[in-house]
């Protein structure tokens, strides 16, 4: 399992630049990969990270008293107006971690090209954890300035919340301009290739034969960040929105893997006039399949709890996660000898925690799934526990779904 994806978006148009994978069990350097990540990328990474170009991306701080999120999303905008070539209602501002003082460092960005990047995003499949600023992925020492030098731009990190994109034409001038003590820091850290004459700057070279995204993902491992996933445009939203045209639909196939009890075709009148047994069923079904479950007082209401759970956990969804977990919960109704203790989703993959009576069961319920030809399982952990019941981690992907 790798535990980072790290994306780099273009600057001129809505597109992915380039990409690579990073892991804590490498034994050599990531590789940049130039295009869009393909799903069985997104799908072994457990966190995505997002590049944006800096040159969209205004950074500074404001001085804001207090500590309320909202008033002070409220109140910065308008703090920073005078320094904004473009309307603040037409921006979308994020926040970093607050400083001394009341200060607050602040990202701004125009709500439009929020858009166009979470469109992108959303047609090539990537569900991003955090969506961070170029040049705030430079590598921070305290007191120093690091330089990028990529292509006809020059990436600038003044400090862990500052920084700047500027034409590399204008790098010389910047660079003797630093030399004024007031506002000169102790050294500049270049990196990249660069055909331009530094001699006569402070200026120390530092992995000329490294690409760019290399060189961004080793100081976007520092941090700290500016995650412009916030708001409108957190996680949080994104997946209410995502969810919202098909959560009925959901809420119907999870209650057949988990209840097993309503089928098609059921009269509802005829349900009406057993409301009574039906619900003592519920109940008795969701102690079954939740035997942790030490408290039941409204069956429907925990048993939506659940959904809002998997729904949550769910980090890639949309039709994919229907067909799917609509698969595996015919195989699973049948078995015999098996609890559902949880379930998460992740981008073509289907992760359950399950209680089985024996191994040679479990061992039975991978190979119906395998047999149905729309799935593969994988039983990634099994730990025998007392009175030989089997805890077990399986994992289903699609096959053709």
């Amino acid at each position: 399992m790798v535990d980072t994806l790290l994306i780099r978006l273009e600057k001129e148009r809505p597109a992915v630049r380039e990409w690579l994978l990073l892991s804590d069990q490498a034994t050599s350097g990531p590789i940049p990969q130039a295009g869009v990540p393909g799903s069985d990328v997104l799908a072994e990474a457990r966190r995505v990270v997002v590049l944006v170009p800096g040159t969209d991306v205004y950074l500074d701080e404001a001085r804001v008293p207090g500590r309320n999120r909202q008033r002070l999303l409220r109140a910065i905008p308008y703090a920073l107006e005078e320094k904004l070539a473009t309307d603040v209602e037409q921006l979308h501002f994020a926040l970093g971690a607050p400083q001394d003082d009341n200060v607050h460092p602040v990202a701004a960005v125009e709500r439009s090209r929020m858009d166009e990047w979470q469109n992108l995003l959303r047609e090539q499949g990537v569900v991003a954890d955090q969506w961070i600023p170029e040049q705030l992925a430079l590598p921070l020492v305290e007191g120093q300035w690091s330089v990028l030098v990529d292509g006809d731009r020059a990436l600038v990190r003044t400090g862990p919340y500052s920084g700047f994109v500027i034409e590399v034409d204008t790098l010389p001038v910047l660079l003797e301009l630093m030399r004024e003590p007031e506002t000169a820091p102790e050294l500049v850290q270049l990196y990249g290739a660069t055909v331009m004459d530094l001699q006569d700057l402070d200026v120390e070279m530092v992995d000329a034969d490294a690409q760019p995204l290399e060189i961004l993902a080793r100081g976007w491992q520092q941090g700290p960040v500016i995650n412009l996933l916030q708001d409108a445009y957190s996680r949080k939203e994104e997946w209410s929105r995502l969810l919202r045209p098909w959560k009925a639909t959901a809420a119907l196939l999870l209650v057949a893997l988990i209840l097993g009890a309503v089928t098609t075709g059921v009269n509802y009148s005829r349900l009406s006039s057993r409301q009574q047994q039906l619900s003592a069923d519920i109940e008795a079904l969701y102690r079954k399949t939740f035997p942790q479950a030490r408290k039941v007082v409204n069956p429907r209401a925990q048993m939506e709890q659940k959904l809002k759970q998997l729904e949550r956990s769910a980090s890639g969804g949309g039709p994919e996660f229907l067909k799917l977990i609509g698969e595996a919960a015919g195989v699973i109704r049948a078995a015999k000898g098996i609890e559902v203790q949880g379930a998460s989703y992740r981008v073509g993959r289907l992760d359950l925690e399950l209680e089985a009576e024996s191994l040679q069961i479990l061992d039975q319920l991978k190979q119906s799934l395998d047999a149905s030809g729309h799935m593969k399982a994988q039983i990634q952990s099994a730990t025998t526990q007392a009175g030989k019941k089997v805890t077990s981690r399986l994992r289903i992907v699609g096959a053709g779904l």
